[in-house]
């Protein structure tokens, strides 16, 4: 396979500006609470003030609310704005991308290199599977036409026994061992489907 992981590279970038990005926003909500909790001081002095009519106290206590609701306001917009704002530029997130792609790529060509060889070995297995189940199935048949017939069903149909009343898989008639031709068991089937269609990956 490819000796750099750009996946690994790309999600280990975006764990970090994922995490930057939190991070920022979490300390600027911490700025808003502070804010938040000063306008409510700010109010509290203010009712203090009045109620004593204070207006050295007020006066103060106007001052510290109005500057406290400017800095909450400002923090709020501060929090949108980074909320709302992308990460990278769409060049650079055009680049990312093609970067994965092409390692896509990488990874297709390592993978179809890396089978090959057993692909081929397999194409191997294959062809000489076949060729002893079809040297077995002649051997079946030419012992059947030339040596002996073959009368068992092997568990296939059962017959009745004329002379002894008993039901056996033996036919009264020669029967082929294989009432459909054998070619080989399904899993060898599907693996030549499929070698098949890897057909361009052994020539290459």
């Amino acid at each position: 396979m490819a000796t750099k992981n750009i996946t690994k590279e790309v999600q280990e970038r975006i764990k970090k500006l994922t995490g930057d990005k939190a991070a920022e926003l979490a300390k600027i909500h911490q700025k808003q609470n502070e804010a938040r909790n000063q306008i409510e001081a700010a109010g509290l002095a203010i009712k203090e003030a009045t109620a004593v009519m204070n207006l050295e106290a007020y006066e103060r206590a106007v001052a510290d609310k109005r500057k406290a609701q400017a800095a909450l306001d400002m923090y709020s917009g501060r929090y949108d704005q980074i909320r709302k704002q992308e990460y990278v530029t769409e060049a650079e997130s055009d680049s990312v991308l093609d970067s994965l792609l092409e390692y896509e790529d990488t990874l297709a060509k390592d993978f179809k290199k890396a089978i090959a060889e057993p692909l081929k070995k397999l194409a191997e297995l294959h062809k000489a599977y076949n060729a002893a189940v079809v040297d077995t199935e002649n051997t079946i048949k030419n012992w059947e036409r030339n040596i002996h017939a073959n009368y068992s069903t092997r568990g296939g149909a059962k017959y009745k026994n004329e002379t002894t009343g008993e039901w056996t898989d033996r036919s009264p008639a020669p029967v082929p061992v294989h009432r459909f031709p054998y070619t080989g068991c399904s899993e060898a089937s599907r693996l030549g489907q499929y070698l098949e269609k890897a057909a361009q990956l052994l020539e290459d």
